[in-house]
């Protein structure tokens, strides 16, 4: 299974920037049997790199500093439709004055698939704490969250703010707990993702996508830059490598 890194990611540029940001997940993908792991080179993705992979990662896109070419948002469709994989991990919409909107390019790419990624800021009402995903959050029937025959299955998901997810035709894999607040808008989580799944309709054809509403999910643990690192709280690290051996159809 081969694995692309979208270079141009947030979490990516930060990794290239101190070499440490995604070095677990890359570690963690690596350790999957018969897998490779690598970041794209600079400057957008193409239809020819895009061809020799199986799954893409894109690690949210910021419009300020690296929006979706015209030809990418049309080869990375191309490259779902024809069998290929994509998890697409957005982030926190913005709040004037205090945090940037990091949903306006993913919003446009997700669009494509049927998923509505939201401006929005949900997060604990608490400040500076955390956000726990458990037990009626999780569609534990999807093969992402119960994994493979004996193997544990996926119990709790951490993160520290995102935007939200509508996807009628996903399977909604992490639902937005109550315990969680819009800063933004006031909007209530009920009805709304924090990840989402797709496959076997017209919008993704042949492939698979998996769209989840943070990225510093999979940044290493001890980082800071651009946000806390989860990767190592709850069960965030098995559910990377589920996501991924599910779009390369090795789960």
């Amino acid at each position: 299974m081969r694995v692309l890194v979208d270079g141009n990611g947030l979490q990516a540029r930060a990794h290239a920037q101190d070499g440490k940001r995604l070095a677990t997940f890359l570690d963690q993908l690596r350790a999957i049997p018969s897998c490779t792991a690598v970041l794209s080179p600079g400057g957008p993705l193409t239809a020819d790199l895009l061809g020799e992979q199986d799954v893409l990662v894109i690690t949210t896109r910021k419009w300020e500093t690296s929006p979706y070419s015209r030809d990418e948002l049309a080869c990375i469709p191309d490259f779902v439709r024809q069998g290929g994989g994509l998890w697409l991990m957005s982030n926190h919409g913005d709040i004037p004055g205090r945090y940037p909107d990091m949903t306006k390019s993913d919003a446009i790419l997700a669009r494509v698939f049927g998923v509505e990624i939201e401006n929005t800021f949900f997060a604990h009402p608490e400040p500076k704490r955390l956000s726990e995903f458990s037990e009626s959050d999780l569609l534990t029937t999807h093969p992402i969250m119960r994994g493979n025959a004996g193997e544990e299955p996926i119990r709790l998901i951490v993160t520290n703010n995102c935007c939200s997810l509508v996807s009628p035709d996903g399977a909604p894999l992490i639902r937005l707990t109550y315990r969680m607040t819009d800063h933004r808008n006031g909007f209530s989580p009920q009805g709304r993702c924090f990840a989402t799944a797709l496959e076997n309709n017209l919008k993704v054809d042949r492939g698979r996508v998996v769209v989840v509403a943070d990225s510093g999910l999979i940044g290493t643990d001890g980082t800071s830059f651009p946000g806390v690192g989860l990767i190592e709280r709850g069960d965030n690290s098995r559910f990377a490598q589920n996501a991924i051996r599910w779009l390369g159809r090795t789960l």
